[in-house]
């Protein structure tokens, strides 16, 4: 079993730097200029690099700029027309509120070009042993056995979480709104706290959320016990996107026009925090 480790060169350290498993890296306007290139745009919309289906892969929601992918060579990083002249990948510019179909990445060293901008990565796969637990083993389970073990959610998992939404917009919607700050790649981000969800949704009551989050966990693990991997499945294989987001609050707004949220308060007796 092959497990794959991504690195960014860091111009500014001289060093590579390990890319997370469990986050997005962003190719943003602070990665590739350190803020000083307006023309590029910042996390969600832009290009990144996830980890899915245990592999690597680049996708872009960048509306403004070509990315381009090319194997590496030696010296000094090009230039970004040599990058685009010896692309293997081409990124197209994405769709407004929707992302450009994404390119595995292989192993191996790798130039990819955002506008005037280069960076180098370095994908490297290291084959794990499977260990049999000692009779010491307390079960505690670490990052790496996590991603390469047997009941790890794979296609299948993603096409019924995939046809339960099509079927249910509600849930849809409301997991967008729930995983907002995921979404929208903030900072240490956090739900959104399920009363919320549910006045503006018009849901029918607070336990519509953990429900849904109980049946999505069914969907992927078969079992209870992941929420706190949920939004990442969710996000890091195109379940929820920006566009999911941007229906929720319209839905939202309107339902907020047409006093549904204040009916909604009234119902579930909700008392906004003096601040």
């Amino acid at each position: 079993m092959t497990i794959g480790q991504l690195f960014l060169w860091s111009a500014k350290r001289g060093e590579w730097t390990a890319c997370p498993h469990e986050e997005i890296t962003w190719l943003d306007r602070s990665l590739l200029s350190g803020n000083e290139d307006l023309t590029l745009h910042r996390a969600p919309r832009c290009a990144g690099i996830r980890y899915v289906h245990h592999g690597w892969e680049i996708f872009s929601r960048d509306t403004s700029h070509r990315v381009y992918l090319a194997p590496d060579v030696p010296g000094p990083i090009p230039d970004p027309e040599v990058v685009r002249r010896t692309a293997r990948d081409v990124l197209p510019v994405a769709p407004e509120r929707y992302e450009a179909a994404p390119v595995a990445l292989e192993a191996g060293q790798w130039l990819i070009s955002v506008g005037s901008w280069v960076v180098r990565l370095k994908h490297e796969l290291a084959e794990l042993s499977r260990v049999e637990p000692s009779a010491g083993d307390t079960g505690a389970m670490t990052r790496e056995r996590e991603f390469t073990r047997n009941d790890a959610p794979g296609e299948a998992a993603v096409a019924r979480v995939r046809t339960y939404f099509q079927r249910n917009t509600s849930a849809r919607l409301a997991m967008a709104y729930y995983y907002e700050e995921f979404i929208l790649g903030r900072p240490a981000p956090q739900p959104v706290p399920m009363i919320n969800v549910v006045i503006a949704l018009d849901l029918s009551g607070e336990g519509a959320v953990s429900d849904y989050k109980k049946l999505l966990q069914g969907f992927i693990w078969k079992e209870r016990g992941h929420a706190r991997d949920l939004a990442g499945f969710l996000l890091g294989n195109g379940l929820l996107t920006p566009a999911d987001l941007d229906e929720a609050r319209r839905v939202a707004e309107q339902n907020e026009r047409a006093g549904i949220c204040e009916r909604a308060r009234q119902r579930l007796q909700y008392r906004p925090k003096e601040t």
